[in-house]
């Protein structure tokens, strides 16, 4: 028999769900557990509503009012969160287990990466990332530009791209490298040198498109030697000068405290990779307030293609003496930069791995000794600060509406980010995998649904009967005479029988969209309902409660309510009647 519990749940929608009002193609989010406006904990007792693309309402359902063009998407049990933010990604390059980084940039070509980049970019958007900074093409010339905005047109599918286009380095560094000095090969990024060099560079960038500009403060010079800074303390004043006056920030690769410090002082806002810092130049960062992407993925990535066996749990292990300095190294200076107040965010460098893996960053900044709401704000809140986008990274009212739904509470694993159950993008679904809303188990319930009702109109109340469940109950709100019952199954069958042996003609059906909520073997079906009697309309709302018992679906409970529908929800019955 249905508990109280259910029955009180199956009520409570009926008389708030369908409470008027709201903009047509709105989105309601209910049930799920949502990330406080703090990021550090989750609020049981609210939805949220999605209109025109952005956040209307953080409320309880009760103050919620929504009209019959609004989706509603129930999330019981799920953990709901901002759309996550990745600061440091290569759509145009895939991982170099697959391809070298030499190869990618001299011989595939341009189509080839191209086409390639816009699978990527569908990858990171199904992941839950729905903002990326891409910083740098990686002798792609200006195909970010064209991605963005193939993106933003809804041309294909992705994220929310913030371009750095082509990137700049100083003649004599950077890749493909390693060749005969002969041949004069393309770089994998814009070579300029001086101080009229590079702001020559910078504006041409500027007007091909980009958001951001990325220069290279150290590099190698030849293959196998350590990073060292390449531009100039003046060189490096004037790409941040003219960037500046475009209105465009800077984000510098560095590795080493010397090419971090002039970075530093010539005033970029993030510093891209940092793993060889020492404290001298974390604390700088610290001071000036610049963030560090630590692309801790890109790290233990770059460890196993060296051949490391990265064991169970890679990187996000305790390290071993035996495994390589490169993450001993960089993890020594992750544990510096938190001990003096640096702040951090997501930047994976993906395409050095995997594009959808982008969220191993989290994990890795997690087991490295980041609070757990430090590392989900690195993605969400402190991302959107770097960007300028005060209205990304929030459940709050005026936010975009870009959402992620997992099942599990990523304060407590940063792995259930991975595979989330929905991603919404500015108020669009576009990834549902929920299992519990498998299509074939929710059309076969809402037929069921309807099978209910019409069976009451063919007054056929044996088979009728047969579909309830043992100690069923029916629940009525008549809101015209303020009459509210609540009866077992079987009197309200009697009912129905006497009652409809004095009416001739009697069709009832559901009349707007049915939100369907299942977990496991108990399931609940929504839907609004129109009713003629005699020729005589009404209106309303049913519930119906389903239990499945030794394989099939039994009605446990059905509670309705007759009031006025919204306009739209007053659907002509599919059979004909009307």
């Amino acid at each position: 028999m249905s508990s109280p519990k259910s029955l009180v749940l199956a009520l409570h929608l009926v008389f708030v769900a369908l409470a008027p009002t709201a903009a047509a193609d709105d989105l309601l989010l209910t049930g799920a557990r949502v990330l406080n406006a703090e990021g550090t904990g989750w609020l049981d007792d609210v939805a949220v509503l999605v209109s025109d693309g952005r956040i209307a309402q953080v409320a309880a359902l009760t103050e919620i009012r929504v009209t019959a063009g609004t989706r509603q998407l129930e999330l019981h049990g799920l953990h709901l969160l901002p759309g996550l933010i990745d600061l440091h990604t290569h759509l145009l390059l895939h991982p170099y287990d697959e391809a070298n980084w030499n190869d990618q940039v001299l011989v595939e070509s341009l189509g080839l990466r191209t086409a390639r980049a816009v699978a990527a970019a569908e990858a990171t958007l199904h992941a839950g990332f729905t903002t990326i900074r891409e910083l740098g093409t990686e002798g792609a010339g200006y195909a970010d530009v064209g991605l963005r905005d193939a993106i933003g047109a809804g041309i294909v599918p992705g994220p929310r791209v913030l371009a750095a286009t082509r990137a700049l380095v100083a003649t004599g560094s950077y890749g493909p490298s390693g060749f005969d000095p002969r041949w004069a090969l393309p770089k994998g990024a814009q070579v300029c040198d001086g101080v009229d060099g590079v702001r020559v560079a910078v504006r041409e960038q500027i007007a091909a498109g980009a958001d951001w500009i990325k220069v290279y403060a150290d590099s190698r010079r030849r293959p196998g030697d350590p990073s060292t800074p390449t531009f100039s303390r003046e060189e490096l004043l004037a790409i941040v000068d003219e960037a500046t006056a475009a209105g465009l920030p800077v984000a510098a690769h560095a590795f080493t405290d010397e090419a971090i410090t002039r970075a530093v002082l010539a005033g970029v806002q993030t510093i891209e990779h940092g793993n060889e810092a020492g404290p001298r130049a974390l604390e700088l960062m610290a001071l000036k307030g610049v963030v560090l992407c630590p692309t801790l993925g890109a790290q233990e990535a770059m460890a196993l293609y060296s051949g490391w066996d990265g064991g169970a749990d890679g990187a996000a292990a305790p390290l071993r003496d035996e495994d390589p300095r490169r993450l001993h190294v960089a993890r020594e200076s992750f544990e510096v930069a938190l001990q003096v107040g640096v702040t951090l965010a997501c930047g994976s460098d993906a395409g050095v791995f995997d594009h959808g893996d982008n969220a191993r960053e989290l994990e890795l900044m997690a087991a490295w000794g980041m609070a757990p709401e430090a590392v989900l704000a690195s993605a969400t809140r402190v991302a959107a600060d770097v960007l300028g986008r005060s209205d990304l990274g929030r459940i709050a009212p005026g936010a975009v509406g870009d959402l992620v739904v997992v099942s599990g509470d990523p304060l407590a694993d940063f792995a259930n980010l991975r595979e989330p159950a929905v991603v919404i993008q500015a108020g669009v679904v576009v990834v549902d995998r929920r299992s519990s809303a498998d299509a074939a188990t929710r059309a076969e319930l809402v037929a069921l649904s309807q099978r209910v009702l019409d069976l009451l109109g063919e007054k056929r109340f044996e088979e009728l009967a047969a579909l309830f469940a043992p100690g069923a109950i029916e629940a009525m709100d008549i809101q015209e005479h303020d009459v509210q019952r609540v009866v077992s199954a079987e009197e309200s069958l009697a009912r129905a029988e006497r009652s409809l042996a004095e009416i001739e003609s009697f069709r009832e059906w559901l009349s707007g969209e049915a939100t369907v909520r299942i977990d496991g073997k108990l399931a609940l079906v929504w839907a609004p309902f129109l009713l003629e009697a005699d020729g005589a309309r009404s209106t309303g709302v049913d519930v119906f409660q389903w239990l499945k018992l030794e394989g099939e679906w039994k009605l446990v409970s059905l509670a309705f309510t007759n009031r006025p529908l919204p306009p739209g929800q007053e659907r002509a019955d599919p059979d004909g009647a009307r």
